[in-house]
């Protein structure tokens, strides 16, 4: 079927040299050699403003194929050549069956490696294939209808979802502020140790009801599968550490693993993981589970293609591909990231874009930038026992500004102010 429809784009092709304005076609996705070497030859008179016509196709065709006979063959196909398809159909088809069978050269290639041993180095390749090939056929130039489509439907999307476009965060303020996590989207949180950045990370992937992905380079799983029996089972993790907790909690216990056993998602633990190896377990989990977003505990943790780098490049690099792959993956990817001891120096010890180590890197490539912060970490008599300030410093998509939370320290919880029920509960202000 791509051969009559590759003959079917040659033959209107010549007859109308304007539909090449509507062809992305590439010659080399043309099955037949022939039809490639006459497309070539049309598409370059057409590109350079020439008219393609039977007679100067012919004749390209003996300079760019001396010895090669095409003139017979070209004047069949232009005279008897015909298709119950439109232009824009035939070049689907060919477009179609090229991806088909780059896909089955990417499973027989998967499956010789897998056949000579190097089952790790086969299934990475074939992952990263196969991903390059879903991404081939995208387009990527688009005209104002097509644009102003797009944006309704996210105005559709919207108003369906009660204004939340993105992945959910679980806090309705910070979604009201944000729409959600958004694809492609690369947001950074930052936090001075102690605040609670990372059972802030745990929270947010529990809250987004997706298929997500956890990259620890910080923690083990089994410190985080603990933080989540905790998070999940409003489970004191003091208590969970220790073995403290009483028989009747155990039923709680085990009510929290069995939720938290049926929730999609991965974790990936690996000490000192590098950039590559994340993209590879990204791309992977995407494949194969669909994840919708991607949490990193953090980003400065995280090793760059060349060590010889200067730390702040090494940085950047990281902070750069992490925005590509969620481009790539149509993901939002959620990083933590540390902030430098110079905000405590301050008597406003509340962070600023400027305090994030090598900041400059991760301002340019970071499309929000939130910062954790509880003023009882640094004030024993703060007023705000157990409220966090979520500050949305960077928003390339709305308004920057604060956020408050209840932290319920002993449960790793982030949760949302309700002033009657967290006095009663927690004896903390609101």
């Amino acid at each position: 079927m791509s051969v009559q429809a590759e003959q079917s784009i040659i033959c209107m092709a010549i007859r109308n040299n304007a539909r090449m304005q509507d062809c992305d076609l590439e010659p080399y996705e043309f099955e037949s050699w022939q039809n490639q070497e006459i497309f070539k030859v049309i598409q370059t008179l057409v590109n350079a403003g020439k008219v393609a016509d039977l007679v100067t196709v012919v004749e390209a065709l003996e300079d760019a194929c001396p010895g090669q006979e095409f003139a017979p063959y070209l004047a069949t196909l232009v005279e008897e050549s015909w298709s119950i398809n439109s232009f824009e159909q035939c070049c689907e088809i060919v477009r179609d069956d090229f991806r088909k069978m780059q896909a089955m050269e990417i499973a027989n290639d998967l499956k010789r490696g897998l056949e000579s041993g190097d089952q790790s180095n086969a299934v990475d390749t074939a992952i990263q294939q196969l991903m390059s090939l879903n991404r081939a056929g995208r387009n990527y130039d688009h005209d104002m209808r097509s644009v102003m489509a797009a944006g309704i439907r996210l105005v559709d999307q919207a108003m369906d979802a009660e204004g939340l476009l993105g992945v959910d965060t679980g806090l309705a303020d910070l979604n009201d502020c944000l729409g959600g996590f958004h694809s492609t989207d690369l947001i950074v949180i930052g936090a001075r140790p102690a605040m609670g950045k990372t059972a802030l990370m745990l929270n947010l992937a529990l809250a987004a009801k997706e298929s997500v992905g956890i990259i620890s380079a910080e923690q083990g799983h089994e410190q985080m599968g603990l933080r989540l029996i905790s998070i999940e089972g409003n489970l004191d993790s003091q208590k969970l550490r220790t073995g403290g907790f009483y028989d009747e909690e155990w039923d709680t216990l085990q009510k929290a693993v069995r939720r938290l056993s049926a929730k999609n998602i991965r974790v990936n633990d690996e000490p000192g993981i590098s950039i590559s190896g994340i993209i590879r377990q990204a791309r992977d989990w995407k494949f194969k589970y669909g994840i919708k977003a991607l949490y990193v505990d953090y980003l400065q943790k995280i090793r760059a293609t060349d060590k010889r780098m200067k730390r702040h490049e090494q940085v950047g690099e990281v902070a750069g591909l992490l925005k590509n792959l969620a481009r790539e993956l149509e993901i939002p990817v959620i990083a933590l990231a540390q902030v430098s001891r110079e905000c405590e120096k301050r008597p406003n010890k509340r962070p600023l874009n400027s305090d994030l180590a090598d900041a400059s890197e991760i301002e340019k490539e970071a499309d929000e930038i939130l910062f954790l912060y509880r003023d009882e970490v640094y004030n024993s008599d703060s007023p705000d026992k157990g409220i966090a300030e979520i500050d949305i410093s960077k928003n390339r998509h709305g308004p920057t500004g604060t956020v408050r939370c209840v932290f319920v320290g002993k449960f790793m919880q982030f949760k949302e102010i309700a002033p009657k029920t967290y006095q009663e509960q927690y004896g903390g202000a609101s």
